[in-house]
């Protein structure tokens, strides 16, 4: 009964863990805007308001859409001022129409995707009505794809393949469930810790002794605490990852004592797990592998910049999103600034002064006082404003603090410098938190490791 409940609780745990990272993979989804996902709506019957409150009905909060937007900031003094048809305050209306100006655009937050999609269906059931969204979902193939190019390099050099196999198994799954480029980089260095430990497998001390290692520790654990910098959700996948690799290893190790039971001689090796190098030649070839797999992960991320692309679609309208600079053709946040500038100066300048202009920077406008001294009336000036980075950080924080759902709050999301334009294929989709910094975090520990091992080895003469 007791070896039935020791099979029976591993085998549980492998089984719940290989159900979580399957059940919750995730596949990169491409989209225009950081952290909002766009809907556009042709139809003849329903009006915008509509449109929103099936949405609203569906879940669906803090939508970013034409009829929600306020006036972001107003003079005190002159809070009526008229605008021309080039001012920011109308030209901000081109955000939530397409380039043909025949679908209306609503901008939903990410994490709203599912309430959405039920809208949508609700929407499409109206007579009239066609729409979409700018999301795609795109396999990224690159990372996964390299992770298991590495794992069939360190298997064609095991010395027990079955065991590897089974050791490395969920980690190529990982790989495949959550196929980021940190991902793949994290599973790689436990796929190199798994290859060192398992040449211990089954020896005298084997558990103690790659408990001992630092090489093993640090190949696979540190991946869990670096994950955390990208994503907590991250190390957590890991972990189960982890966990069942343990679980399924036990598995094994049980199987193995199982055979031997049944055999009258029971061959065990001479040479205890203590006595095994833990690189070796052949240790530290595989290792400029993998430092070689980990620049290669990096070198496609630069070059990719994303973890998927938009690809142009012909049913898909021109809409606006996040471009260049340069080749912006709509509004952008450094004319909202400019919109604000002259919206909260405009009581202090003369009639005959071009209220519309971009300001400069330094540029300052004051309050002519009068006050008595020594018996005259003097004309004393107070600063008022000052066209600067001050003026600009308390745009900032006063963007940040609207009490609504602010197309100028999604903008300043997307970058300061961002620019914007009609588009049917953008630069910006989603990426992943850190990538970089991660993954040259991974190549630095894998580079550093070699070095120390190949320093060490030359002051005593030995080769490598």
């Amino acid at each position: 009964m007791n070896f039935n409940v020791k099979i029976f609780l591993p085998a549980l745990v492998a089984f719940v863990m290989f159900f979580l990272l399957c059940q919750f993979r995730s596949v990169p989804v491409s989209q225009f805007w950081k952290g909002y996902r766009m809907l556009y709506v042709y139809s003849e019957q329903l009006s915008e308001n509509e449109i929103l409150a099936v949405l609203e009905k569906n879940g669906c909060s803090s939508i970013v859409s034409s009829s929600v937007q306020k006036l972001p900031v107003s003079s005190q003094i002159a809070p009526v001022q008229a605008q021309d048809s080039r001012s920011y305050l109308f030209r901000r209306s081109e955000f939530f129409t397409d380039k043909n100006h025949r679908a209306m655009v609503f901008y939903v937050p990410d994490s709203q995707v599912s309430a959405m999609e039920r809208g949508m269906r609700e929407l499409a059931a109206f007579q009239g009505t066609a729409l979409g969204t700018d999301g795609k979902a795109s396999f990224p193939w690159i990372a996964p794809i390299i992770t298991l190019l590495l794992f069939a390099l360190f298997i064609a050099f095991s010395k027990n393949r079955i065991l590897y196999l089974l050791g490395s198994f969920f980690f190529i799954l990982l790989a495949f469930c959550r196929p980021l480029f940190t991902v793949g980089a994290a599973s790689m260095l436990y796929l190199f810790a798994f290859f060192l430990f398992h040449r211990f497998w089954a020896r005298a001390y084997f558990l103690k002794t790659a408990m001992n290692s630092p090489y093993v520790l640090l190949f696979s654990l540190s991946p869990l605490l670096v994950l955390l910098l990208s994503s907590p959700l991250l190390s957590v996948f890991y972990l189960l990852a982890f966990i069942g690799s343990a679980s399924v290893l036990y598995l094994y190790f049980l199987f193995q004592q199982w055979v031997e039971s049944r055999c009258s001689f029971k061959p065990v090796f001479i040479r205890s797990a203590r006595m095994i190098p833990v690189f070796g030649r052949l240790g530290i070839r595989l290792l400029a592998a993998l430092f070689a797999s980990l620049v290669a992960i990096l070198l496609c991320f630069k070059l990719s910049g994303s973890v998927a692309s938009i690809s142009a679609s012909a049913a898909m309208p021109s809409l606006p999103a996040p471009v260049s600079r340069d080749s912006g053709e709509l509004v952008n946040f450094s004319d909202f600034i400019s919109w604000t500038w002259n919206t909260v100066t405009f009581p202090y300048k003369k009639i005959t002064e071009n209220t519309g202009s971009e300001p400069r920077e330094g540029e300052r406008v004051s309050i002519k006082d009068y006050q008595e001294q020594d018996g005259r009336i003097v004309t004393v000036e107070t600063q008022a404003y000052v066209y600067n980075s001050d003026f600009r950080d308390s745009v900032y924080k006063l963007v940040e603090n609207l009490d609504y759902p602010a197309l100028e709050k999604m903008m300043l999301r997307q970058g300061k410098n961002s620019g914007y334009a009609y588009t049917k294929k953008a630069s910006v989709s989603t990426s992943e938190r850190f990538a970089s910094l991660l993954i040259i975090v991974f190549c630095t520990l894998t580079a550093a490791i070699g070095i120390y091992y190949i320093i060490g080895r030359k002051r005593y003469g030995l080769s490598i």
